[in-house]
């Protein structure tokens, strides 16, 4: 496989560059020769992230043109939009008029996926909190634009206490029974639970995209590929094995403040640049073996 070839399967979600604008991220994505970007509401929101909140607001026209233009310009893929959902948090009503804002902003980008959290339980038993998420998911639905499937990411226990398995995640994609609805697997999120590989499997065709995300033992917080613990190569291989041809996203986190503190590891190019190379030293091998 050329190395054309493999960029193009490389996307990076816009976490990996915090202080930057969608526009910036665009720019120096697409000179880096990925082939997909993943956009974040909350830049949309606020121009720039620092830390993480919940997207509630709802983003202007002239915001989204701008970002659909840079996009464009780009010739990046848009291969995820992050994030709503939540609906078990108060205001359901809110949040699901955000999701469907969220689709609206996801169809002006051209985006292959809307990222969906559900929420937390907050005092529901497990069976409970699906099938609140499962009603709320078909509300939405039902006015929904066209076109834009909702992606369901399980996270670890510490972000959330409902959806932590990709089988977790497939269980409330077919209680809700709409081809419209598939899942995103986090690999840094779902290693712990022992059974990825299969639920991999079981996947299949529901697999919309997927965040290829090492992980250190006895750490909450993500890592560049190949500076963790997890067999990333195996997992690539298992996914492409399902038929799934999308890109394969990094979503490298850390604090916006190392962008000044230590420009040599953490300003925007140099991460871009480590963050290409540490996904291509796993996709090289894995989609070679796969062909």
């Amino acid at each position: 496989m050329t190395d054309d070839a493999i960029l193009a399967r490389i996307g990076l979600s816009a976490s990996v560059t915090p202080t930057q604008s969608t526009a910036a991220d665009c720019a120096l994505y697409a000179g880096a020769g990925v082939g997909a970007i993943g956009v974040w509401m909350h830049k949309l929101e606020r121009g720039s992230m620092d830390g993480f909140w919940i997207p509630e607001q709802r983003i202007d026209q002239d915001t989204l043109a701008a970002a659909a233009a840079a996009v464009k310009q780009s010739g990046l893929v848009v291969s995820h939009v992050i994030l709503s959902g939540f609906y078990t948090e108060p205001g359901l009503e809110r949040r699901i008029a955000h999701t469907q804002h969220a689709m609206q902003v996801a169809a002006a980008l051209g985006t292959r996926a809307l990222v969906i959290a559900p929420g937390r339980r907050h005092g529901r038993s497990y069976q409970q909190a699906r099938d609140f998420a499962a009603r709320a998911l078909s509300r939405v639905l039902e006015r929904a634009p066209a076109g834009v499937p909702l992606a369901l990411e399980p996270t670890v226990p510490w972000q959330s206490d409902y959806l932590n398995t990709l089988a977790e995640a497939l269980e409330l994609a077919e209680l809700v029974d709409d081809p419209r609805v598939g899942v995103y697997p986090d690999t840094a999120h779902l290693w712990r639970t022992g059974t990825l590989l299969e639920d991999i499997g079981r996947a299949g065709a529901r697999i919309l995209g997927v965040h290829l995300n090492d992980v250190r033992p006895d750490e909450d917080h993500n890592c560049l590929p190949g500076e963790g613990a997890l067999p990333l190569v195996e997992i690539v291989k298992a996914i492409e094995a399902t038929g799934y041809a999308g890109t394969y996203d990094n979503e490298f986190v850390y604090p916006a403040s190392l962008v000044s503190e230590d420009p040599g590891r953490f300003a925007p190019a140099v991460v871009v640049d480590r963050c290409v190379r540490a996904m291509a030293s796993v996709l090289e091998p894995a989609l070679a073996a796969a062909e």
